[in-house]
């Protein structure tokens, strides 16, 4: 089972939008979000276009767009506006497509509308689908050469937090998501390009059964990722595991490069402060 990379930057850009837009100030505007039309309210589902964002919110000034939208020095973006160029900006973060490792499977409901298509007659019916118990890993990777001098020090750690707390924001009756474990890999030579290779499907859920049936907790096996790693350990500079105790086990024999590692267990928010 896929998933885009639409739901992570979704849960990032909300968390921004949340807990540190200002938007009097126009400092820390999340570009890539939904607005309303003015004076209309969300059951109404009026949202103003892109051109118009970028008129009311940077009086149509891609510099200042830039300068005030975390989002935008994050991910990138298309831009074309009426009074400007069509510009486009390659994001120093890159996200891949999301990978189910626990199995996981696709349920279709059958589910009933509260009112019936005529009067007298029987409610319309109609599926959802849901998936029973999915761990989705992404890569993602931070590369500041894809647009120079764009992605601030203060966005990485803006990102960080986002990713994390984002995704335990996200709760409503179709969507459920819990942060379960982020690893940092950072390099040493920042002029160096290094292609490791793709990373999400190198960590293992080793209790599958055990798990699904509420035995246990997750467990994950880290073994394939750190003999992949250990390939490239001259270039590495040091590997952060962000992850509650009280939600997994990390599981690995002994490793030759264990003193990069840092592991930091997030039962508290402050953790990745």
């Amino acid at each position: 089972m896929f998933t885009t990379d639409k739901c992570i930057k979704y849960n990032v850009r909300k968390y921004i939008h949340e807990s540190i837009e200002d938007l009097e100030e126009k400092k820390n505007i999340v570009f890539f979000f939904p607005r309303l039309t003015d004076n209309a309210k969300e059951e109404d589902n009026k949202f103003r276009t892109r051109d118009d964002v970028f008129k009311l919110l940077f009086k149509e000034d891609f510099e200042a767009l830039k300068n005030n939208s975390p989002d935008v020095r994050m991910f990138g973006g298309t831009f074309s506006f009426k009074n400007e160029d069509s510009k486009q900006i390659y994001g120093p973060i890159q996200l891949s497509y999301g990978v189910d490792i626990n199995d996981a499977q696709i349920k279709r409901l059958q589910i009933g509308a509260p009112f019936a298509t005529e009067s007298g007659k029987q409610k319309t019916n109609g599926s959802e689908a849901v998936v029973d118990d999915a761990i989705i890993t992404y890569d993602i990777t931070i590369n500041p050469k894809n647009h120079p001098n764009l992605l601030l020090e203060s966005d990485l750690d803006l990102f960080k937090k986002a990713l994390w707390f984002g995704t335990n924001a996200r709760k409503s009756t179709s969507k459920k998501s819990d942060s379960k474990l982020l690893v940092l890999i950072k390099f040493v030579d920042e002029d160096t390009i290094v292609n490791i290779g793709e990373l999400k499907e190198l960590i293992k859920v080793s209790n599958i059964k055990e798990h699904k049936l509420g035995e246990e907790e997750i467990k994950l096996d880290c073994n394939i990722l750190f003999k992949k790693l250990n390939k490239y350990v001259n270039l590495i500079g040091s590997i952060e595991f962000f992850y509650d105790s009280d939600e997994l086990t990390l599981e690995y024999d002994e490793i030759k490069f264990s003193d990069l590692i840092t592991k930091c267990d997030c039962k508290e928010p402050n953790e990745l402060l």
